[in-house]
C-alpha cells in the first residue's frame, strides 16, 4: 500500500511559516509505503514563504496578490506524473490553500482530477 502525506503532517518543516503539524498517523498507514510531498516547496516557493491563500479558484500570495496557481499546478501534475502506480490513499493537511481538500486547494484538486476515486483524508 502506498499512502501520499502532506509534508508537514510528517513533521517536516515545511510549512510557509517554517513549522511543522506533525500528527499521529491512522493505523492504516502501518506497513505501508509513506511518501511525502508539499507542492509549494516543490513549486519552488522556499521555507519559510510569503503566505497564499484560494481566491476565486486560484492560489494568491497574500502580501501582493500574485497568483502562484501556474507553479503550483505544475508541481502537482510533475510530481502525480512520476509515481509508478496509483497511490493507494492520500492524507492531506486540511484548511490548506494547497493540500486542503476542504478549501479547493490546489493539490486537493489535483488528486482529485487525477484519481477520482482515491481515498483521501484530511487533518
Amino acid at each position: 500500500m502506498t499512502i501520499i502525506i502532506s509534508s508537514c503532517l510528517l513533521g517536516h518543516k515545511t510549512r510557509y511559516d517554517g513549522k511543522s503539524k506533525p500528527i499521529e498517523l491512522p493505523p492504516v498507514c502501518e506497513g505501508a509505503e509513506i511518501v511525502a510531498f508539499c507542492p509549494e516547496v516543490a513549486a519552488g516557493f522556499g521555507v519559510p514563504r510569503e503566505k497564499i491563500e484560494i481566491r476565486d479558484g486560484r492560489a494568491v500570495r497574500i502580501c501582493d496578490g500574485v497568483d502562484v496557481t501556474p507553479q503550483l499546478k505544475t508541481a502537482c501534475d510533475d510530481f502525480l506524473a512520476s509515481l509508478a502506480a496509483p497511490p493507494d490513499m492520500f492524507i492531506l493537511k486540511s484548511r490548506s490553500p494547497s493540500c486542503g481538500a476542504d478549501v479547493r486547494g490546489i493539490w486537493a484538486e489535483a488528486v482529485r482530477e487525477r484519481f477520482p476515486d482515491a481515498r483521501i483524508l484530511t487533518y
